[in-house]
């Protein structure tokens, strides 16, 4: 039985992390939890049967009796949990983005080669799913050449979904002192990210790629690696729209849309690949409706006749899939493909994305 100590239990934490580790009884106890509001941990506490609550995330790290711990906090707290995690012997899995900075996830690195055994695993849930991982079965197995690529994010927030369907509780405890702080301490992390002089349309963007594009980009380097070259960035509604045309290894355009701030009642995540005679199209749907059917449908054309296969649909949820490969990775020592090596990537491209938009 893995011991959890879960760091924020905000959105995220109750909608997916907290009910999941619930599910996975024979495999996790959530043992500690821990948020800036005291209300919240009271209540977390009392919902779920939790012993230790914590207001101090790192009191928690170093005094709970934990094996692991989840770090769902805001960004900016992500790289000094994880650090403190790892000195106290912690295995720990964090969500995206591991850190808003470069020299902070290269550090991390460096840390983490001094605890072998210990796994850290980055939460790329998307990378887990099961019609992804059935496309990239299908691109690796029957391999063709790519023609083109077209990914996006283009959704509707989670209030909307959440207010139909689950109860959540949103504190109003949490001093203000705590939020100012966190402003500082992001800002501060952004500077040193993309620069003092980011204009506040870069950082928008900058914190929509790592916040949200990081799922799409994450999962489509897996498949085609990194982009070879961005061509150019196209930003609008204060960097919250954003189309990136890059070109990949083959010599193939790839297209990446977000939209983040739509008010029509729709989760358009995919991934289509546009080949010769095939073309292979992933599609995900709301995380925060689980156990959605899901699948990846590939359309195949040769003379005059055109067929369409649908594998799935996958009823299983991503962010439970990630969690039970993560007490897999801790009973059998196996460090996950979602690794901070990996993450690396991503501040990378973003930060050359961001740097597009102002004409470098």
């Amino acid at each position: 039985m893995i011991r959890v100590g879960v760091i924020g239990l905000g959105e995220v934490s109750q909608c997916m992390h907290l009910p999941i580790l619930q599910n996975l009884w024979e495999t996790y106890t959530i043992a500690a939890v821990s948020d800036v509001s005291p209300s919240l941990v009271s209540f977390i506490q009392k919902e779920y049967n939790v012993k230790e609550g914590y207001g101090d995330a790192l009191e928690m790290i170093e005094q709970a009796d934990i094996d692991a711990v989840l770090i769902l906090s805001p960004d900016q707290y992500h790289g000094e949990y994880v650090k403190r995690a790892l000195k106290a012997g912690r295995h720990v899995f964090v969500e995206k983005p591991v850190t808003l900075c470069l020299r902070e996830l290269n550090e991390l690195i460096e840390l983490k080669k001094q605890y072998p055994d210990h796994i850290v695993m980055v939460g790329y849930m998307r990378r887990y799913a099961g019609p992804y991982l059935k496309a990239k079965e299908i691109l690796e197995s029957t391999p063709m050449k790519t023609e083109y690529l077209r990914f996006r994010d283009i959704i509707l927030e989670a209030p909307f979904f959440l207010r139909q369907t689950r109860r959540l509780f949103y504190p109003k405890d949490v001093p203000a002192e705590v939020i100012q702080e966190g402003g500082r301490r992001r800002r501060a992390q952004l500077d040193e990210a993309i620069g003092a002089d980011a204009t506040d349309e870069q950082r928008k963007t900058y914190q929509m790629m790592t916040g949200l594009g990081c799922h799409s980009f994450a999962a489509v380097r897996e498949l085609f690696g990194v982009p070879k070259k961005v061509l150019s960035v196209a930003t609008a509604s204060g960097g919250e729209h954003v189309v990136i045309v890059m070109e990949f290894e083959g010599g193939f355009l790839g297209t990446y849309e977000l939209v983040n701030n739509q008010d029509i009642v729709q989760f358009d995540a995919a991934i289509e690949v546009f080949q010769k005679t095939r073309k292979i199209h992933v599609k995900y749907e709301t995380p925060y409706l689980r156990y959605q059917p899901a699948a990846v449908t590939v359309t195949e054309s040769g003379g005059e006749d055109t067929k369409t296969t649908v594998y799935g649909p996958d009823f299983r949820d991503a962010f439970q899939t990630e969690l039970a490969l993560f007490s897999d990775c801790i009973s059998t020592g196996k460090q996950p493909k979602t690794n901070l090596e990996d993450a690396v990537a991503d501040l990378e491209l973003f930060r050359e994305i961001v740097r597009k938009m102002g004409g470098k």
